[in-house]
């Protein structure tokens, strides 16, 4: 819930160009906005707080952000990465309507996988579109793939479990995660069909040169 989580901020006056100084002093600029503001706010961040913050909550949970005496529920909407340095540039802070539904995407985390189980498991989906009002929208979703055993067999969106007031926005037919064969295994039945080729090859050579004494 977003009343759990706080983050704190700072006003911030500096603008444009010059926020630079700002990432210098260790700081991240950022904007809360949204449709219960007026205007967009201008806000800086500790870039160490905030990167730590961010490897919790990720980009779909809500949580207040307060400044100055002002808070408010947000989600993290966007965050600008450097290229090169991959460090936050820049934080946009969204803040909805909480008495009206919104539509995210949410990590899917894969639990229970069995030791018994054969093959590759593969996740072929990390994150499903839902939707919810902002205080049911979940931080991910669990998958129980104890059913996963055998190569082929297949988890859909459909079995997943939404939480309550959460509704399912992606095809149910979306697979999720499978069971697939070993590298080794499908290798070796790709090459089997070759390899039949060249004993036959082989065997019709051998065939032939045997006539060909005989004659």
């Amino acid at each position: 819930m977003a009343d759990m989580l706080i983050l704190r901020a700072e006003p911030r006056t500096v603008l444009g160009k010059k926020v630079k100084q700002l990432r210098r002093e260790g700081l991240i600029p950022g904007v809360v906005y949204g449709p219960v503001l007026d205007e967009a706010v201008s806000v800086s961040v500790n870039r160490r707080d905030f990167e730590k913050f961010y490897a919790q909550v990720g980009h779909s949970t809500f949580f207040t952000i307060e400044w100055a005496g002002d808070q408010l529920p947000v989600v993290i909407r966007e965050v600008q990465i450097d290229p090169v340095k991959r460090n936050p540039l820049h934080i946009d802070f969204f803040a909805p309507n909480m008495r009206q539904r919104l539509q995210a995407m949410v990590p899917v985390v894969l639990h229970h996988h069995s030791d018994d189980a054969k093959g590759v498991l593969n996740q072929v989906t990390t994150e499903i579109q839902v939707e919810g009002l902002p205080s049911n929208l979940p931080h991910q979703i669990d998958a129980d793939i104890s059913g996963l055993l055998e190569v082929g067999d297949t988890l859909h969106a459909a079995s997943l479990t939404m939480p309550e007031g959460v509704t399912l926005l992606a095809d149910p037919e979306t697979v999720i995660a499978n069971i697939a064969r070993e590298a080794a295994e499908e290798a070796a039945e790709a090459a089997a069909p070759e390899e039949v080729v060249e004993e036959a090859e082989a065997a019709a050579e051998t065939g032939a040169a045997a006539e060909s004494d005989e004659a």
